[in-house]
This record gives C-alpha cells, structure tokens and sequence, in this order.
C-alpha cells in the first residue's frame, strides 16, 4: 500500500508539472496582440480607400504597387491614417528626428499614435509600426507620463520590446511587454482583476491603465490602450490608433466586457 500511494503522488506531481508548463506555454500563447490588420483582409476595388490611394498615386505619378496592400486595408478600416498611409511611398525611408519634450509637465498622460508619421513607418513585430505598435506606443505614453522623461518613444519601446523578446512576429505584442518590460523601464506595475472599483480608485488618484481589449468598441481582434481620468461614470481612453476614439468619454460598464487584462502603472 505504500508503495502505491508514493506511485500516486509521484504522478500527481508529475501532472501538476505538467499542468504548470502548459499553462505557461498557453499564456505565451494567448498573450499576444493581433495587428490591427489581419493577413486575409483585402479592399474592394471600388471602395474609398482605395480610389484614394489612386488619385494620390496618379498625382504623384505612382503605382499601387508602392503600397503594402496592409496600409490601404488600414486606411479602408480607419479614415483617421489617410495622411499615413499616402505619404508611405514617400517617407518610408525617412528617418526624421523628434523632441516629445512638449509631452512633459501635463498633469494628463500624452496622446500618442502608432501611426505617427515619426516611427510608424518603422519595423516592429514583422510588420510596420503603425499597424503592430500599439503596446510599445501605450507603454510609451505611461513613461513619459510617470517617469517625466520623453527618451521613452514609441520608437524606442518598440526596439526595447524586440531586444527583449516582447514582440511577437506577425502578431504585435506579448502581454508580458506590460507587465515585465513596464518594471524594466522603471515602472511599478500590478495588474489586477476585472473590478470597476479598483479600476475607478486607481484613475481617481492618477494611476493611469494599460488594457488588453478584445473585440468590440476598439478593434475586432486585440489592442492594446491606456485608460487615464474617471469621472461620474466615464473613463478617458488614450487610444493609440484612434484620435477619435480618445476624445470620446467611454461609460466604464460598457467596455469592461471588451478588456481581457489590466495593469496598473505607478
């Protein structure tokens, strides 16, 4: 009988270890953002967007071939990057500098885009920045917002993230870019469950959070945005792929049941 119940445990721990390690691959699976475009998604021929980048590309005496089918689909999914998208062909290369010292001072976290002509021409995950680099560019706005130093771009988060394993290629980013590259960069960082009053105390005393969302309100696969201010009800939402989107006050009860995860940043 002995013998037995030390086989039995032995078994049960060698579930439990399995159990632990599967968990960890499935989180790493799961914990991983979609691009804004998906690879399938195409633009009919007559649509907006795409007679748009035609009478562009006709003025400027190119081709639709000088633009990544992903960028007019972006275009087609959200008016708001017109100016992104067409200005491509000829800014692709460009490699402008930048001061985001105006950011500093604010009492409220910054507005940034992924699809900032600056750095969203840039590479991130195996893909362009702009239609990839919503983690690096939420995490971006909270540092330059908590630690009061504009070094922190979206540029240089995406290449943070990519030297450490954060981005995932084809898919944007792992979770883990919050929650373990938020403390490498000098945050502190907690995540927390889905709870309105936790998330309501936290917005009230300036502690800003990063949300994973699913599909709804704000992408139709995963995105990642920034939740700054609570006020009667309403959360103010940094999105980084939406300028419209962020002025818009966001009734919290509505799209808790779009976030998947939560983390607090101090």
């Amino acid at each position: 009988m002995k013998r037995v119940i030390i086989f039995l445990f032995a078994i049960l721990c060698l579930a439990l270890v399995a159990w632990s390690r599967f968990g960890e691959e499935l989180e790493d699976a799961i914990a991983v953002f979609s691009q804004s475009v998906q690879p399938s998604e195409t633009v009919a021929p007559d649509s907006a967007a795409m007679q748009t980048v035609q009478a562009f590309a006709r003025e400027q005496g190119l081709t639709l071939a000088d633009w990544p089918e992903e960028l007019i689909v972006l275009l087609d999914k959200n008016p708001e990057t017109e100016e992104f998208v067409l200005q491509y062909p000829l800014k692709k290369d460009s490699h402008p500098t930048y001061d985001l010292t105006d950011c500093l001072g604010s009492s409220q976290v910054p507005l940034l885009l992924q699809w900032d002509k600056r750095w969203g021409y840039g590479e991130y995950a195996g893909e362009l920045m702009g239609l990839s680099g919503c983690g690096p560019t939420c995490l971006s706005m909270v540092c330059i917002q908590l630690l009061q130093d504009a070094s922190y771009t979206p540029q240089y988060v995406a290449v943070f993230a990519e030297e450490n394993g954060y981005a995932v290629k084809g898919n944007g980013s792992a979770w883990s870019l919050i929650s373990e590259g938020g403390k490498k960069l000098g945050l502190d960082v907690t995540e927390i469950p889905l709870d309105e009053g936790r998330i309501i105390r936290n917005l009230e005393v300036g502690n800003p959070i990063i949300c994973v969302m699913g599909p709804g309100d704000f992408t139709t696969s995963g995105h990642f945005i920034v939740l700054t201010e609570y006020a009667d009800g309403y959360v103010k939402v940094n999105d980084p792929n939406s300028p419209t989107r962020s002025q818009k006050p966001w009734k919290l009860t509505d799209i808790m049941p779009q976030m998947n995860n939560l983390w607090v940043c101090r």
